[in-house]
């Protein structure tokens, strides 16, 4: 199969955007084969289509049918660099994509390499402390629900230095009470240095280098907590994302992450 490809990279977060259309039923099997070190090699693919809103410029359905906003954003640069936006111009395009019931958003700023972009998020489905046992413990934590995808805060200091083997083995205990699609999240509060680890059952189990929807559910948590408005910096291992939180009367109203993002590669692959 002869697949036509974009790879981008939204703080370091490989994304592998599809240009072939392909039926729903064949994009996990595809986007295992296109991730692997032996193909293209990225954390996650999108594949773009045609959108049925004829507001939207395109549509981006992801490789689990979650909401994911680096992928957003690369889509976004990618319609940019085809409108080739000067430099220092902003411009904002509407999505429809895979995980939100609303088009959506994205401003992008062109800059001497790549973009700047800021894109509005889905708001969670729920916020909850959940009950989840590892190696003879208990540990209650944040479980952030968006649609298509769950996000469980681990204060990283919890597990200490063995805090990404333990959450590789949480991956696996943990995943029959998550979607499809979930991540686990180590954060530490101090330096707000944030480690994700994303699963995608029976496709892949990745620590990201960047992680948008991870970069939410950390700002959603802050806010949850403190009650008010928040803006965060979350430094992950690929650079920044901020993530803006607002609430009114107790309730998340607007949320929107920004990063950097660039295009790297264009072409084809075999599989």
């Amino acid at each position: 199969m002869e697949i036509d490809f974009i790879k981008t990279s939204p703080t370091e977060n490989m994304t592998i955007l599809v240009e072939t259309p392909l039926p729903h039923e064949e994009h996990l099997a595809v986007a295992e084969k296109l991730m692997a070190y032996n193909s293209i090699y990225g954390e996650q693919v999108g594949f773009i289509q045609e959108p049925k809103d004829k507001h939207a410029a395109k549509a981006l359905r992801m490789m689990a049918g979650e909401f994911c906003g680096n992928a957003t954003l690369s889509l976004a640069a990618c319609l940019m660099e085809e409108k080739r936006l000067p430099l220092n111009a902003t411009e904002t395009v509407l999505l429809e994509v895979s995980g939100a019931k609303n088009l959506v958003p994205c401003e992008m700023q062109k800059l001497e390499v790549g973009y700047l972009g800021k894109v509005s998020m889905p708001l969670p489905l729920s916020v909850d402390w959940e009950e989840l046992a590892l190696d003879g413990e208990t540990f209650t934590l944040p479980v952030v629900r968006f649609e298509g995808i769950a996000h469980i805060i681990v204060e990283r200091n919890i597990w200490g230095e063995y805090a990404r083997v333990k959450a590789e083995k949480a991956s696996t205990l943990w995943s029959d009470s998550m979607p499809n699609a979930f991540g686990i999240l180590l954060w530490d509060r101090e330096t707000q240095s944030l480690e994700p680890l994303v699963c995608v059952k029976g496709t892949s189990l990745i620590w990201e280098r960047g992680c948008g929807s991870g970069t939410s559910a950390i700002g959603v948590f802050l806010a949850m907590q403190a009650g008010r408005t928040v803006s965060v910096d979350c430094n992950q291992p690929g650079g920044t994302m901020g993530v803006q939180v607002v609430m009114k009367d107790g309730k998340i109203t607007a949320l929107e992450i920004s990063g950097h993002v660039s295009i790297v590669a264009k072409g084809k692959a075999y599989i």
